[in-house]
């Protein structure tokens, strides 16, 4: 445009203020839709996808984050406001959520990325606050991402109160589902979940500290526990740091699989916890406190005499088998993390353990086909998932054609998780199929 073209227009007030908008928005930063940025948005990430790796981020296009491992969570990223494509990569190589998003100006956001690498899930909260909480009150909200949960009710209580007459915050907060925000007197609670209308703990924090006029958010999630959760206390603002408060619970079962070993009680620090198992057979789970105990074994016929015994560290919200081996006067205590995840929709989950005695490394074949390969005595294949039917298992001495034993009729149903064991000894071996999930 001329000078003198421009020098008439400013004769015109319309044109004039036209004029002057495009000199104030020339010295801004536009994005894609004529959005003018002020302030950046804040984005956090938190990876509770139980078997699927660490994740990354990308932001339109660039790396924003990377490497955050499974109960990791980011401090708020700050982002251009706008239309924004979000990706988020799982185990270096899946991309599991691609999105573009209109992120408002100076808003929080938190994504929350559970369930399975085969069934992986992303939600996006949005962390606004309606209301800033006064100087001695917080404000408190439960997200569940725990996907193998029917819901969870979600108590916020004095340390120590039982929970017989108290009525929870939050009630049957399903999967996938955010709760309204609570207001709460600040100070010193016991975060707990139950299972829905009822007192079954199932996740136990012990006591937290919530500051005045500071929002946050309860996340629950799964560690691959049957029942059991954690969870994670997420602030919505950038002065306290989000942070995983581990469970005090744990829970452990014991597995009789020593031949010619009559019923066994198990204790735990000395104090009697599972009472007389008989060979081929697993108790429940049953609860114990989280962190390090002396687990003990005696057979019903001589209390007293320890058989075997097991020093384990028993992780916040996960399950554990204490399997006895061996033959009398040979025996010992394995221990096996135990995974207990649902499958996929239509399939159960199944390992192999083999604690067999004398018999060396073996493969497993499934309607004849391998699926493990040298398992070795006393360890564990892998978790694989089968169609709900009934198959036909075999047991190879590793490496060779030479059958030890064969079970025509091993059924699984979908949704369960299932160990098999093979136990017993050479001329005598047997298979022990338990349901752990």
């Amino acid at each position: 445009m001329s000078l003198s073209r421009l020098a008439r227009l400013f004769k015109r007030p319309a044109a004039a203020l036209f004029i002057v908008a495009l000199a104030v928005l020339g010295g801004c930063n536009l994005k894609s839709g004529g959005f003018v940025i002020s302030k950046p948005a804040h984005l956090r990430f938190v990876n509770a996808l139980v078997d699927g790796g660490a994740i990354s981020v990308n932001v339109a296009g660039n790396p924003v984050a990377a490497g955050i491992p499974f109960e990791g969570i980011t401090s708020y990223l700050d982002i251009n406001s706008g239309n924004q494509e979000v990706q988020i990569v799982a185990n270096g190589t899946s991309v599991i959520y691609d999105q573009t998003f209109l992120y408002v100006d100076d808003a929080r956001y938190t994504f929350v990325v559970y369930g399975t690498s085969a069934s992986p899930v992303v939600q996006l909260l949005s962390d606004t606050v309606a209301n800033t909480p006064g100087s001695d009150v917080f404000v408190l909200r439960a997200f569940n991402a725990a996907f193998a949960s029917g819901g969870v009710d979600v108590y916020v209580t004095a340390p120590g109160v039982p929970l017989d007459n108290q009525s929870p915050n939050f009630s049957r907060v399903g999967v996938g589902n955010s709760t309204f925000f609570a207001s709460i007197n600040a100070g010193t609670y016991q975060v707990r979940f139950t299972v829905p209308n009822s007192k079954q703990v199932i996740y136990d924090a012990g006591s937290v500290t919530f500051n005045g006029q500071v929002a946050y958010t309860v996340l629950a999630y799964t560690k691959g526990s049957s029942t059991l959760l954690n969870g994670a206390i997420l602030p919505i603002d950038d002065t306290d740091p989000a942070f995983v408060a581990n469970s005090r619970l744990a829970q452990f079962k014991l597995v009789h699989a020593s031949p010619g070993t009559g019923p066994i009680n198990g204790f735990v620090d000395g104090v009697i916890a599972l009472a007389n198992i008989p060979y081929q057979a697993a108790s429940s789970y049953e609860l114990l406190s989280a962190g390090a105990h002396t687990v003990t074994i005696e057979t019903v016929a001589t209390p007293g005499a320890v058989i075997a015994s097991a020093q384990p560290t028993f992780a916040p919200a996960t399950d554990t088998s204490v399997v006895l081996t061996g033959t009398p006067g040979a025996t010992s205590a394995l221990v096996l993390n135990d995974t207990n995840l649902p499958g996929s929709v239509g399939s159960a989950r199944l390992r192999f353990v083999n604690v067999a005695s004398n018999v060396g490394p073996v493969d497993v074949y499934v309607n004849f086909a391998q699926r493990a390969s040298n398992v070795a005595p006393n360890t564990s294949s892998g978790y694989q998932e089968f169609v709900d039917g009934t198959y036909t298992v075999t047991f190879n001495v590793a490496g060779t054609t030479t059958l030890l034993l064969n079970l025509p009729a091993v059924a699984v149903t979908a949704g369960r998780t299932y160990t098999l064991y093979l136990v017993g000894t050479p001329g005598s071996l047997s298979g022990a199929l338990l349901r752990d999930g």
